[in-house]
């Protein structure tokens, strides 16, 4: 399970806080209109990066207004601050996946928030192909004003030999146990550089693992919602704490579809012998990964 979620509000006069706030795009456009995939392939589109729907653009202007609100209520809580709206909110950078819908669900809150957003390979699409295959964050910024094209990604993702994508035919990294490895890698990648920052990620269901490699607990219990926001909170050097599960987005999305639901992994993502173009049994890596992880420490 899930450790519980904090009821604590540390005094930050004397401690360093981080946090991260992690955020997964909206309702998929592909899934809203099956019709769409053929059509991107007959136009030689990248099939596995489709576009936000109608709804998934509406969500993802909720979603910014919330998170404004989320982070308005912190610095007033570190800055005694009075409820103005000109005061400036604490978010020291956005990070985003270079997947087109989530680029499209983190410009509102980069707008509102008066922050450019930083493409961050590390938050890359389970399956992603490494290399030229994505636009550059130099050909995104020609459509998305927001992003900031000289990011320097602190992860970039590696092709695994003999892996390649069900979907585009391109080398991948394999699925879920390569997947979990670079979450846990970029986790450490986190925690060094944004020590006591306030951070925003925009990433996809799967990086719930993102989550449970900073948690150290099992996936089993881990799902995410469209649009769901997961808060986590450290104190100085201790462990990280959960503040908001993104599990819902009951809150402050009004709609949801059916089509792009609440995620989370199962044990046939690590299951090798499924059918599946599946890894990670072969190298012990399972549901409970980040446990195990945990009692080694």
């Amino acid at each position: 399970m899930a450790p519980n979620i904090s009821e604590s509000s540390p005094d930050a006069g004397s401690n360093v806080i981080s946090r991260i706030y992690l955020i997964r795009h909206g309702d998929r456009f592909d899934y809203a209109n099956p019709s769409w995939l053929d059509s991107a392939r007959d136009n030689g589109a990248l099939i596995t990066d489709p576009p936000l729907s109608a709804l998934g653009h509406r969500q993802a202007m909720e979603t910014a207004d919330h998170l404004w609100k989320m982070t308005k209520n912190n610095d007033q809580e570190e800055n005694n601050t009075s409820n103005d709206h000109d005061n400036e909110h604490h978010v020291d950078q956005i990070l985003v996946s270079p997947y087109l819908r989530v680029i499209q669900t983190a410009c509102p809150t980069s707008n509102i928030l008066g922050i450019p957003l930083s493409i961050e390979n590390g938050l890359a699409e389970a399956h992603a192909t490494p290399g030229s295959v994505l636009p550059s964050p130099k050909e995104r910024f020609v459509y998305f004003p927001q992003i900031n094209p000289t990011h320097a990604s602190l992860l970039n993702v590696q092709p695994t030999p003999g892996y390649i994508c069900p979907k585009t035919g391109h080398p991948c990294e394999a699925f879920a146990g390569k997947y979990c490895q670079r979450m846990e890698q970029f986790a450490s990648c986190l925690e060094q550089t944004y020590f006591g920052k306030n951070i925003v990620l925009f990433s996809h269901a799967a990086s719930v693992a993102l989550v449970a490699a900073f948690l150290k607990c099992s996936l089993r219990s881990l799902k995410f919602a469209p649009c769901g926001i997961y808060h986590l909170q450290r104190i100085n050097d201790g462990p990280w704490a959960l503040v908001q599960n993104g599990e819902s987005n009951e809150e402050y999305v009004k709609e949801n579809s059916s089509t792009t639901y609440p995620w989370g992994f199962s044990e046939k993502h690590f299951d090798e012998d499924s059918g599946g173009h599946y890894f990670g049994s072969s190298d012990g890596i399972d549901l409970d990964y980040f446990v195990q992880k945990k009692s080694k420490m």
